[in-house]
């Protein structure tokens, strides 16, 4: 073993009890391994937050939408509109769907619904049912508990057009609703229902062959999309809410500071931990220098002792936070208001990359903060470390 590294090692884990080297060690180990584990916990929770509104957003809108600019119809025999169809890859799944908004009674209750009219259901209600039948509606859970609708009840569709109000007409429809779905997203819970395209084509007023749009489900291939021209336009789902994103990515900036600190103050332990062991050992580092030791050999002690001290607070921390992900996905321990989280539970989800960066960065750090303390390795005199030994 070579000479620096054996004497790293037998200072952080001195065999004299009750050694200041070794308190000093540990201290500053379980200062890095919080910090780090406080790093890789707020990670987690960013990412699996953004992962859990990604994937119930995608499972509602699809990965992108074909529409209208202007929220008109489109004619699907129309040629502009059968070339991309024809022109997608085998790999994307194309379905028309139509929407409009309607007003929804169960008894003495009533409410303003968003309807899509759909032939295979999302996949955010497939778990329900893969497809919806003539005569059904699906319905979000908050507004099926508001009008105090349940499986098997019968509501009442009813639209105003402007050319109906005028005749003072109603169109109603009676539907039986079939299935309720939960997402924990107010935007969907409470506003979105499920017919069949045909029963929404009649309710509307829809011409054949004309819908509101296209959903485009699969992996959407680079580049796909660009070639939708005037009146048309495509649209991912993560540009439909952009401004949700946005926020989330402004709002993360903030919680890694904050918590960097924390890894920040056991790097600031770390140093003092370090000059107070130089200091400790000044008489032995005399002795060494006596018989010949370099300043330089000396100086790499401390410096190899730093970095076991940040692979070691590195593998604690990681552990920890390791442990603590592994058990709320196991069994959802932590949980918090899904009408303001989207969620029903703290979202941990492995961040491998960002654990990566977190880990390498805190050794960096720690062969940083040990330099700094041993540069007064470098001015000591051999007569004054000597003089009371």
């Amino acid at each position: 073993m070579p000479f620096s590294l054996r004497l790293a090692l037998r200072y952080l884990f001195s065999p004299q009890k009750g050694s200041f080297s070794t308190y000093a060690s540990w201290l500053a180990i379980s200062g890095i391994s919080i910090g780090i584990a406080a790093l890789m916990l707020t990670s987690s929770i960013i990412h699996g937050f953004q992962q859990v509104i990604s994937e119930k957003l995608a499972s509602f809108d699809g990965n992108a939408r074909i529409q209208h600019i202007f929220g008109e119809t489109m004619d699907i025999s129309k040629p502009e509109l059968e070339s991309i169809l024809s022109s997608a890859p085998e790999n994307l799944k194309l379905a028309p769907y139509i929407r409009g908004v309607s007003m929804i009674r169960s008894g003495v209750s009533a409410d303003g619904i968003l309807i899509e009219g759909v032939e295979i259901l999302p996949k955010a209600v497939t778990g329900l049912q893969a497809t919806i039948d003539k005569g059904e509606i699906i319905l979000g859970g908050q507004l099926a508990q508001e009008l105090e609708i349940d499986l098997g009840d019968r509501v009442f569709l009813q639209v105003f057009s402007s050319e109906q109000s005028q005749q003072f007409s109603r169109k109603i429809k009676t539907v039986l609703v079939k299935d309720i779905f939960h997402s924990g997203l107010q935007e969907y819970d409470k506003t979105l229902a499920y017919l069949h395209i045909d029963d929404a084509r009649n309710l509307f007023g829809f011409q054949e062959d004309h819908i509101s749009g296209i959903v485009v489900n699969g992996r959407i291939p680079d580049g796909f999309g660009q070639d939708i021209n005037y009146p048309f336009y495509f649209e991912t789902w993560r540009s439909r809410h952009g401004l949700l994103f946005d926020w989330i990515n402004v709002q993360q900036w903030p919680a890694y500071v904050m918590f960097g600190l924390i890894a920040l103050v056991g790097i600031v332990n770390l140093i003092a931990a370090i000059a107070m062991i130089i200091i400790e050992k000044s008489g032995q580092i005399g002795i060494l220098m006596a018989q010949g030791t370099q300043k330089s050999n000396i100086r790499n002690i401390f410096l190899i002792q730093g970095g076991f001290i940040g692979i070691l607070g590195g593998m604690i921390g990681g552990m920890i936070a390791f442990l603590i992900i592994f058990v709320q996905k196991k069994f959802e321990i932590l949980e918090i208001q899904e009408e303001i989280y989207f969620m029903d539970q703290i979202p941990f989800a492995f961040n491998y990359p960002v654990f990566s960066i977190i880990l390498i960065l805190a050794f960096l750090l720690c062969i940083l903060g040990s330099w700094w303390p041993t540069k007064n390795v470098m001015k000591l005199k051999l007569s004054n470390i000597l003089r009371y030994e």
